[in-house]
């Protein structure tokens, strides 16, 4: 009887053990399930199993988002086009006009942000950084404010920071509401804006961020194209703008000089404003600050 009831408690005892391995493994498994997950532009999902120490930024507007949400620090790779925060200029550069591949996978980055706008020219670059393994995602080519937000949400997601990346997302749109309720008590009288790219008179119109904008503070567009089309002097002069507003340097005296332009309403009564390209068309955090320096120069108090 003795030897039955031992046979029976040793029997246990390996259930017991056999049992906790089982609930250990399953334990493991779970904790090895991709946490950090999200589509990107192209439909592809990117699983990560840990937060990317090692990031490669291949956009601007990315590398700004990755700043803002406190994970800068684990920015390794930028493009020689990053130029804010200030600290991005210590980051090595990894591509200019084309990618330097090979640099990238020396770097052995845990993720690597490509963005949208570039993949009829970087596609192969793309291919090769897939083909070493190293995760990619392709950041959606945002024209809108809420596909910004959509982005800095997937870019929270993929690095662990998506609590920030919704704080930044209702910071922007609470600022957005008080910018369109402002703009609502101050404007009797809407002005009309014409925004000029570069001086061959290249501009913004509908399905831009220029554009939202403007609609957010009570302005209008002079240009009804859809992107960002060409116009020509007397198109601009026919539209008679209120307000003119740049994005290149040393505009203002430029479009000043113009002769034929010397009676629009705009030349005429000195509302002529150079804003910082950054903050109007990239699709990065700063786009509210945007929004503000346009309400104010449209409509200053």
């Amino acid at each position: 009887m003795l030897i039955k009831k031992s046979l029976a408690l040793l029997s246990l005892a390996i259930i017991l053990v056999l049992t906790g391995c089982s609930a250990q493994n399953t334990a493991e498994k779970q904790a090895q399930k991709p946490e950090y997950i999200a589509t990107d532009a192209t439909g592809s999902k990117v699983e990560l199993d840990s937060k990317p120490k090692k990031i490669v930024s291949l956009m601007p507007s990315n590398t700004e988002t990755l700043y803002r949400l406190g994970v800068g620090k684990n920015v390794i790779g930028v493009t020689s086009s990053d130029d804010y925060p200030a600290a991005v200029k210590k980051v090595p550069v990894v591509a200019t006009t084309e990618i330097n591949v090979e640099k990238i996978i020396g770097m052995k980055p845990d993720l690597v942000l490509g963005h949208a706008s570039t993949m009829m020219y970087s596609k192969d670059s793309y291919d090769q950084i897939k083909k070493a393994n190293i995760p990619l995602f392709i950041v959606e080519d945002a024209q809108d404010f809420d596909t910004a937000y959509k982005t800095f949400t997937q870019i929270g997601d993929l690095t662990g920071t998506t609590t920030e990346a919704n704080k930044l997302v209702s910071s922007m749109e609470a600022t957005d509401k008080q910018i369109r309720e402002e703009a609502k008590k101050r404007v009797k009288t809407k002005a009309k804006v014409w925004l000029e790219i570069s001086p061959d008179l290249y501009t913004a119109g509908k399905g831009t961020f220029i554009n939202e904008m403007l609609t957010n503070i009570q302005a209008t567009n002079i240009v009804s194209e859809e992107g960002y089309p060409q116009y020509n002097e007397e198109q601009v002069i026919k539209a008679a703008p209120d307000v003119i507003i740049t994005i290149y340097p040393n505009a203002k005296e430029a479009i000043a000089k113009r002769s034929a332009w010397k009676n629009i309403p705009a030349v005429k009564n000195n509302r002529i404003y150079e804003i910082d390209p950054s903050i109007v068309s990239r699709p990065g955090p700063r786009l509210i600050e945007g929004q503000e320096a346009i309400f104010e120069a449209v409509y200053p108090e």
